[in-house]
């Protein structure tokens, strides 16, 4: 018996590898058919950067294949046509394959994707097997994704950065750029360009029908004068983008006692610092940096790392400026306890909220935000409360149902 496992362990493996070249050599086959490939990593950004890039390819008469997989999947075509991926399970990064087969079909001219890896290894895979870009863009090394990445910011740069394909031409921030990032470029075998702000990029994006960052433009940009196009030609090909499911939004909430407050969805910024940056771009677009705010905070189980992160940034006093915190999701009542000897100290309310049906916990959330604003002299003073952590799950659904029953501000 034992000799026959001896054999069937050999065999199973030279069966594995030989699947394993065919389907390399298949991708390649298949890959070459598209003459450009973009994609799109980093930390956040990913999608608004794939939207602006597909876009402005579109506006200068590219066939332009593109997907995005943020806040909800989906498959952009070449007409604009927004389809969204149905998934079943754990998301994959095989899923790039039906991807290319989809522009190989639309006979597209480029395909843009935002990578979805997380883990290292895959990230390197899916850039080497199953995309092969010529053209990279690292958004930004925001510290996120924990587990796989590493704690500090330096860590998830080089553990980006070494996946990089050789021979792509990567586009970077310049305030992102480490010295040592140039050396491994060399190294590596792929050039790296530092992109700058400047006054253009900063036009373009107040020309967006939706709150962008300016650093997301930029680099969009970059990309696009790359292959050739112009700014006029960008402007034109943007101003009706559309812009990604987890994009900042905002609703006037009618509460209690004739009262009124605005809900932010800033939930698919994930991490702390790109959440700061969110609410400062939200409040300064619409002169709201004095109002009152408090936070929605919802959380996953199986983003233990950033619920942790959460609880730090909370406890360590950089949240202050929030009048009180609701929390919901997995690990929120414990994150709660956990503040409250802060909030006691601080004067500003901690909320748990178990989570349910988004009508019943709309209901929940307007009594906390009025149970607030009775306590502030000069009621009539505006109230934002800033949602928080996580777009999946209660983020998600609250977004749904505030679309279909709430005034939706225009920002």
């Amino acid at each position: 018996m034992a000799g026959q496992f001896s054999l069937i362990a050999p065999f199973s493996m030279l069966v594995l590898l030989v699947y394993l070249s065919v389907e390399a050599a298949l991708a390649r086959r298949k890959l070459k058919k598209v003459p450009v490939r973009v994609a799109i990593s980093g930390i956040r950004g990913k999608s608004s950067i794939t939207r602006l890039i597909a876009g402005g390819l579109r506006a200068a008469g590219s066939k332009v294949m593109a997907k995005t997989t943020g806040s909800r999947p989906v498959l952009i075509y070449p007409d604009g046509r927004e389809v969204e991926i149905t998934r079943r399970g754990r998301p994959t990064i095989l899923e790039q394959k039906k991807l290319v087969a989809a522009a190989v079909a639309e006979k597209a001219d480029f395909l843009v994707s935002e990578m979805m890896s997380i883990q290292p290894e895959c990230l390197g895979a899916e850039g080497r097997y199953l995309l092969q870009p010529q053209v990279l863009v690292l958004s930004n090394f925001r510290v996120d994704h924990t587990e796989f990445l590493g704690r500090r910011r330096e860590e998830i740069a080089r553990a980006m950065l070494e996946a990089v394909p050789p021979g792509t031409i990567t586009f970077i921030p310049e305030e992102e750029v480490l010295p040592w990032m140039e050396p491994l470029a060399r190294k590596k075998g792929f050039e790296l360009r530092a992109v700058r702000s400047s006054s253009e990029s900063a036009r373009l994006t107040e020309i967006l029908p939706y709150p962008e960052f300016e650093v997301n433009v930029r680099l969009a940009l970059a990309v696009l004068e790359h292959f050739g196009l112009t700014a006029d030609r960008v402007r034109a090909g943007w101003s009706g983008l559309n812009p990604d499911f987890g994009r900042p939004r905002v609703w006037k909430i009618v509460a209690p006692g004739e009262r009124h407050f605005y809900l932010v969805s800033l939930f698919a910024a994930n991490d702390p610092e790109s959440s700061l940056l969110a609410m400062e771009l939200i409040t300064r677009r619409l002169g709201w940096q004095d109002s009152r705010k408090i936070g929605l905070l919802s959380l996953r189980a199986d983003r233990g790392d950033r619920s942790q992160q959460w609880a730090g940034f909370l406890q360590s006093g950089e949240a202050d400026f929030l009048e009180s915190l609701i929390l919901v999701g997995p690990g929120a009542g414990a994150i709660v306890r956990k503040l409250r000897k802060r909030a006691r100290e601080t004067g500003r309310p901690v909320w748990f909220l178990s989570e349910g049906e988004p009508e019943k916990n709309l209901e929940e959330i307007k009594n906390l935000v009025t149970s607030c604003q009775e306590r502030w002299p000069g009621s009539a003073e505006k109230c934002l409360v800033f949602g928080l952590g996580n777009i999946g799950g209660f983020g998600s659904r609250l977004i749904d149902y505030l679309e279909r029953t709430a005034d939706a501000i225009r920002i």
